[in-house]
Parts: structure tokens; C-alpha cells; sequence
């Protein structure tokens, strides 16, 4: 386990879950004691993301699940904090995210090449693979680099033998350093939005990579032994937002505050006026939750690379969402999640033996009995081009194999009730301050 692994977001389950549950206890109390009441959209979903149910259900959530041997049982043992699930199903309404629709541009070929120089190839030295990528490559330092031509998403590779030579001559970088390089990295790239915050704590994770014989990766056990670190960026989304020029604002915003901890804050422009927003957010995840959409590969310095030398390897895809939540929507109860996934119903996406390789392929194994920790919510975002960021249910706790060793697992299964999507719901807006009261407020 490397130093800033710890912050890996499957070993924040005990934050996150402190976090989440807090936030739906608040609700409850908010939604039962009159005062502070919440914004309407937070009382009553509003189904808003779409018009009518019919397209938003086109867009339920079908995750990706791993296999297992075929001699594993299917056995669950609830050992949560309070040894139960908690039912909150008739007050758990959240925000859905939706994606901003993206089309190829016309100057596709030109932003292609911008990245493609600042990444350190000769722009106008451009392959086309038909009209679906661009390619280019650096026989000097055995890069090559391959943009998709509608989404400008991208792989930046480096021959596996390239990097072992210089790993051996060259220092590696610490993981600090690793993660300085890389965000440095992506500002030169200047391609990232908002939504992608990663210098607040937490959404910045490593890990420290071993080059096989065979030119693959695993993990290596220390920085002495490891030849690249990998840098995955994360992100996290509101799930619930509060803008501070509604009435009741300030009471609303120091309970969630004063109970969960601050929220992130940020301004928005609404009928041409500034509006601060306050943001309780969770984390964005995989289908391989141990790492992201976007990683940076560092190495020891290259001198052979003018440009970024530290830097041998991207993956990059990015999927931009709109400023704001597009609506609230209500999910299913924890227990029903569970229920779900005892069922046979739900994702399997990670299964690993204790302190076990976590960047090797997967192997399937043999699972004796799934004992549950932890039920959490969080976003999930997938590798191809979603309409909207929906809520999950991650399930995690201890597994024990059939050779009696243990091991970690994360189930997901998607939180939204979609048995009772409706057709978008126009629900009365929270009133608003009167112009002449203060519309900012203090944590």
C-alpha cells in the first residue's frame, strides 16, 4: 500500500460513509421538524432531467460485473455499525448530474494538435486511423499518442522496454513529487472543467507500478522497486445544493454545516446575478473503482523528452457535465439495494485479497461468504459517453475466499427508484430572499 494510497477513496469508506449517513439523518430531521425546511426540489424529486419518464428510464444505469469461480456462494452477513440497514427510502431524494452533449468540432483536428504539442510531438506530424483518431508518434523517446477525433479524449503510451532502461540509470520521483508533476501535467493540457477539482483533499490518489516481463503492469511493493506511479484524479458532485438567496438559507446552510461540516462553495450566475451556491458533495466512480478516467503515468526524468520528461503515459477521458444539477430524483432504500445484491442482482467490481495487487488484471475467485461493512452513495460515471451522473449504492465489507483467506469487496447497484420515475414535475421554486435582505452568508 503506498503513502497516498491511504486516500484511495475505497479506504475513505469510513469518512465517506460518516459523511453520507450524516447527511440523510439531517434530512430526516429537517424533513420532519418544519425548520429549517429545505428547498422543494429536495422535499418532492422534480424528475427534471428530462421531460418525460420514458426518456430518462433509456438511460438506467447497467454496470459491469466481475466473475467469480463457479463454486462461490452467494451468503451475506450485515455486521454494519448499527447491524442493520437503514431505511430511508421516503426521504432520500438526491441530485442527477447530466453530461454536456458532446459533438465533434470543426477545429477537431486542430485541438487535437494542440494537445498533441503539448504533450511533445511535432503537431503537423499527424497520422488519421480513417476519420476516428489521430496518431503520432516519437521515435526518439518511443512515444506515441492516439486523440479521438469527436471527443478529443486520448492514450498517450510509452514502450514498456523504453521506460525499464531509464528506470535503471534514474531516480524516480517521490509520490509528492510524482503528484505535483502530474497536475502540472493536465494545467498544460488546459482541458479540464470545473468539475474536476483536484487540488481539494482526497481526489488525488497513487499507486506505485511494477513493469512485467511481458510489458505489463502490477504493483509494486515499495518506491524502490516500482519503475512508474501511477496519479488517478477523481472527482466529486453535489448531491445536495443550496443557494443562498433563498429565505431560510442561512439556517439551512449552518445546520447541514454545523452537523456534517462545511460544504464547498461556489458562484453561479442566475438572472444575470451572482448566487453562491453551497455543495454537499460525494465521489465520482469507475467501473474499476481503483482507479480513474483520467491517470498520469510518472517516471524518472527523460532527457530524451524536451517536454513534460517526467511524464510516460495518459489515459484520458473525459466526459464534461453541465454547471448545475439538471434534477432530483429519489432512490431506492439501502435495504432494497441489499436485498438486491443478495439476489444475485447487483455489480461485483472489486474482490481482492487483503493489501493484494490492485493495478494487476483480475483473476476470478472463490468466494465463501460477503460480510457487509459499509453502504454508501456515490456517482458513477462509465468509460463510454453517458447522458447523466447517477447515484449508486456502493456495498463494501470483507470477503472470505474458499482456501480461508479474506479479502476486500465492492458491490454497486444504481440508488435511483426508477419504478417510480414520472414525467418532469414543475415544483414551486424556494422563495426568495427580499431584495433588500443580505444575500450572503458566513460559515
Amino acid at each position: 500500500m503506498t503513502l497516498t494510497e491511504a486516500a484511495f477513496w475505497t479506504k475513505r469508506v469510513g469518512i465517506i460513509l460518516g459523511v453520507v449517513i450524516g447527511l440523510f439523518f439531517i434530512l430526516i430531521i429537517i424533513l420532519t421538524s418544519g425548520d429549517p425546511t429545505p428547498p422543494p426540489e429536495y422535499e418532492e424529486a422534480n424528475f427534471a432531467c428530462t421531460e418525460t419518464k420514458e426518456e430518462f428510464l433509456e438511460n438506467r444505469l447497467e454496470i459491469p460485473s466481475l466473475e467469480v469461480n463457479a463454486d462461490s456462494e452467494n451468503v451475506f452477513e450485515i455486521q454494519t455499525d448499527t447491524g442493520k440497514v437503514n431505511d430511508l427510502s421516503n426521504l432520500e431524494i438526491i441530485n442527477v448530474h447530466k453530461y454536456k452533449i458532446k459533438t465533434q468540432p470543426i477545429d477537431s483536428l486542430i485541438q487535437a494538435k494542440g494537445i498533441a504539442a503539448t504533450l511533445g510531438f511535432e503537431e503537423d506530424n499527424v497520422f488519421r486511423k480513417g476519420t476516428t483518431d489521430y496518431i503520432w508518434e516519437n521515435r526518439l523517446n518511443s512515444r506515441s499518442l492516439n486523440v479521438n477525433a469527436k471527443t478529443l479524449n486520448f492514450i498517450m503510451t510509452t514502450d514498456a522496454s523504453y521506460i525499464r532502461d531509464i528506470a535503471k540509470e534514474n531516480p524516480l520521483p517521490t509520490e509528492n513529487e510524482a503528484i505535483a508533476l502530474a497536475k502540472n501535467a493536465i494545467r498544460k493540457l488546459n482541458i479540464l472543467g470545473s468539475d474536476y477539482n483536484y487540488n481539494e483533499a482526497g481526489n488525488i490518489t497513487t499507486h506505485l507500478i511494477d513493469i512485467n516481463p511481458d510489458k505489463s503492469f502490477s504493483e509494486a511493493p515499495s518506491l524502490a522497486d516500482a519503475e512508474l506511479i501511477r496519479v488517478d484524479l477523481h472527482k466529486s458532485k453535489p448531491m445536495i445544493s443550496v443557494r443562498d438567496n433563498i429565505q431560510n438559507s442561512n439556517a439551512i446552510i449552518n445546520y447541514l454545516s454545523n452537523t456534517i461540516g462545511e460544504p464547498t462553495e461556489e458562484e453561479v450566475i442566475i438572472n444575470d446575478k451572482r448566487v453562491k451556491v453551497f455543495n454537499y458533495s460525494t465521489i465520482v466512480t469507475y467501473p474499476n473503482p481503483t482507479t480513474s478516467n483520467i491517470s498520469i503515468y510518472i517516471g524518472p526524468e527523460d532527457e530524451n523528452s524536451k517536454i513534460l520528461p517526467n511524464v510516460y503515459r495518459i489515459e484520458f477521458t473525459y466526459w464534461q457535465l453541465e454547471q448545475e444539477s439538471c434534477g432530483t430524483y429519489e432512490l431506492v432504500s439501502p435495504s432494497y439495494a441489499i436485498d438486491k445484491v443478495q439476489n444475485g442482482e447487483g455489480s461485483l467490481v472489486y474482490l481482492n485479497d487483503k493489501d493484494g495487487d490492485e493495478v494487476e488484471q483480475y483473476q476470478p475467485k472463490s468466494v465463501e461468504k460477503y460480510t457487509v461493512y459499509n453502504i454508501d452513495i456515490a456517482y458513477y460515471e462509465p468509460i463510454t459517453q453517458p447522458a447523466f451522473l447517477q447515484p449508486i449504492y456502493v456495498i463494501s465489507g470483507d470477503a472470505t475466499f474458499k482456501n480461508g483467506t479474506r479479502g476486500e469487496f465492492h458491490f454497486f447497484y444504481p440508488a435511483i427508484n426508477y419504478d417510480i420515475v414520472e414525467d418532469r414535475k414543475e415544483i414551486e421554486e424556494a422563495p426568495m430572499e427580499e431584495e433588500s435582505s443580505p444575500t450572503g452568508f458566513g460559515l
